[in-house]
């Protein structure tokens, strides 16, 4: 029987699963009802000093993504009485949202928080600068853990995570959401969202590669718990996330769209690959790409070739080969090799693995 719980800071989770940052967090009712499906951990709503409303609409589905100018928050003293009034099995994250407040503040909001319950601080900022300070001014006066939510693209990574953790933290998150960004209205002109310019911030499977590449570089520079943000949608995706080097695996977008049953789904398809794959602990998987990418041999001669038992003739292989290297003979689809140029995009729209190259599936 495969195991799917994790220990992350020193608490077992069910399941790698996470609930982070945003609306489904943002209030005691939320979080008790999140409480009952199958997630690992719980992140609040990032924490303001001030309770404030955020201009609406906010939040708007974008194709399969979010675009969401979310700033709400019910205010310190009212997720002090939250925290608590929690009861909950699940371990929660105190989420305090530092680039609203210079880091003394933030640092004290943390201290009174872990007095009213918490057990995990979370502190999230798009200045990395403002992150390290903060973390290091809060470590002397915190036994809790500490974590970070990293914003995306520093270009100066390697330096920001290794600062973070002389500093003293424990765990890192990434990665926020992309932005600032812009959706219009072509019937007015207008931004949709309700902020003063329409800015909005890009979430969900549309940034999940970019995402990807950011947890296979942290995982890469630091030996922390790592907690993979942005993207996931499914137990596909959940797995890419811990194969990049993730510990757990955040999901909001998803749950906001589809309902707190993703959780649910997402955690019984890890377990049902794990035991596919005769793998008995969902913590092998962690990082495996990093191992095949330094075993990977890189080549510059691949070739298509169409498995005829498997092909449909759809003809989608044709329609899109910029090289002109599939043709139809017979009713039937083949690749002229001296045209191929090995790009392997043929494969990746082929819905029935029809397509290999030198003989595998890519």
């Amino acid at each position: 029987m495969s195991n799917i719980s994790i220990d992350f800071l020193g608490f077992t989770l069910k399941n790698p699963l996470m609930l982070t940052e945003g609306p489904l967090s943002g209030s005691l009712e939320l979080i008790e009802k999140a409480s009952k499906f199958e997630i690992g951990m719980i992140f609040t709503k990032g924490i303001r000093l001030e309770s404030t409303e955020s201009p609406v609409p906010y939040i708007r589905k974008y194709e399969r993504s979010l675009i969401n100018a979310d700033w709400s928050d019910i205010g310190f003293q009212e997720w002090l009485r939250t925290i608590n009034s929690l009861q909950t099995d699940i371990p929660i994250v105190t989420s305090i949202a530092k680039n609203y407040l210079n880091p003394d503040t933030a640092v004290e909001m943390a201290v009174e928080l872990v007095k009213a319950g918490s057990k995990t601080i979370s502190f999230v900022d798009y200045d990395p600068i403002q992150l390290v300070d903060t973390v290091k001014k809060a470590r002397p006066l915190i036994k809790a853990p500490l974590m970070v939510k990293l914003p995306p693209f520093l270009p100066n990574l390697e330096d920001v995570l290794k600062s973070l953790v002389s500093a003293g933290v424990d765990a890192i998150a990434a990665m926020d959401s992309i932005g600032p960004v812009l959706s219009i209205d072509i019937k007015t002109g207008e931004p949709i969202m309700g902020s003063k310019d329409g800015s909005a911030y890009l979430s969900g499977k549309y940034i999940l590669p970019v995402t990807l590449k950011y947890i296979y570089e942290i995982s890469r520079f630091v030996d922390v718990p790592v907690v993979g943000v942005g993207g996931v949608t499914d137990y596909k995706s959940a797995i890419q996330m811990i194969m990049a080097g993730a510990t757990g695996v955040g999901m909001v977008t998803a749950p906001i769209l589809e309902g707190f049953d993703v959780f649910n789904k997402t955690a019984s398809g890890i377990k049902e690959y794990l035991e596919e794959k005769g793998l008995e602990k969902v913590g092998e998987l962690r990082g495996i790409t990093h191992r095949k990418v330094r075993e990977r041999n890189i080549s510059t001669n691949l070739k298509a070739e169409i498995n005829q038992a498997k092909c449909t003739s759809c003809g989608l292989c044709e329609k899109i080969c910029y090289s002109k290297a599939v043709i139809i003979e017979d009713e039937k689809y083949r690749i002229i090799k001296e045209k191929c140029v090995g790009c392997g995009l043929c494969a990746s729209v082929c819905s029935f693995d029809s397509i290999t190259f030198n003989g595998r599936i890519i």
